[in-house]
């Protein structure tokens, strides 16, 4: 009777993975390591958010097709988007991504870089390339850790972050004014309530001085961060976060 049970099994597993090959594994996956394709098809999706919260403030640093190339990729699994400043292909290549998109050096299309950057390392720390593990603990949390701590550093590099002239490589806490005054003050104008009065987004009366900072990217950032904060844990590592000099220095590591 076992023999036989056995043999139906088999012809049971054999027919349900030709019809969808996903079956047998979310049959016999354990909770965790079905939590953790959960977190990184979640963090997938904020990237994309990200990226159209970036394009809308920073058009110019984008090409006009990277969202839906990176959705190709989310979509299949895969990641095989390349670009022309980064010339290694091993797993970490990320590094060198994220590096070029804060370079203080003119870079072309360099919010294409960010996110390319980001989604390689989402998908080599969630060890995309053989999803279907069986169990959390098949997960290397170490390389969960480092995009942890890596992430981190993104969250307050981006806010801060300027070229050699002194413009903020990412608009995204900004107010328009600011970043109107701000380049102004490059050009030579002194500051004066003149000039205050003058900036198009005071002048027309749609912010003003008091205007609230957009904390939304931050918001994000916070959410992405969370997620990995609860992988860490499912597979039994406690997350370590950066201090202000760790900040600061991980990307001279990169």
């Amino acid at each position: 009777m076992r023999t036989v049970f056995a043999f139906l099994l088999i012809l049971f597993i054999n027919g349900c993975a030709t019809k969808d090959s996903s079956f047998v594994n979310r049959v016999f996956q354990t909770n965790g390591a079905s939590l953790m394709q959960e977190y990184f098809v979640t963090l997938d999706k904020m990237l994309l958010q990200l990226g159209v919260k970036l394009k809308k403030r920073n058009g110019e640093i984008f090409s006009k097709d990277m969202l839906l190339y990176l959705k190709n990729d989310m979509r299949n699994s895969t990641d095989t988007i390349s670009l022309p400043l980064v010339h290694t292909m091993n797993e970490t290549s990320f590094k060198e991504y994220l590096k070029i998109a804060f370079s203080k050096d003119k870079i072309k299309d360099r919010g294409d870089y960010l996110l390319v950057g980001l989604y390689k390392m989402f998908y080599w720390s969630f060890e995309a390339k053989s999803f279907h593990k069986f169990s959390a603990m098949q997960y290397e949390g170490n390389k969960l850790q480092e995009a942890y701590e890596i992430l981190q550093a993104i969250a307050w590099k981006i806010k801060v972050a300027k070229d050699k002239n002194g413009n903020f490589l990412y608009l995204t806490w900004q107010n328009n004014w600011q970043v109107e005054l701000q380049k102004r003050l490059q050009r030579g104008e002194k500051l004066s309530v003149k000039l205050i009065k003058s900036l198009k987004y005071i002048k027309n009366k749609k912010e003003n001085l008091l205007s609230s900072s957009n904390l939304s990217f931050e918001a994000l950032f916070a959410k992405m961060l969370f997620i990995y904060e609860r992988a860490l844990k499912t597979v039994g590592v406690e997350p370590k976060s950066l201090g202000a000099d760790a900040l600061r220095s991980i990307f001279l590591m990169l």
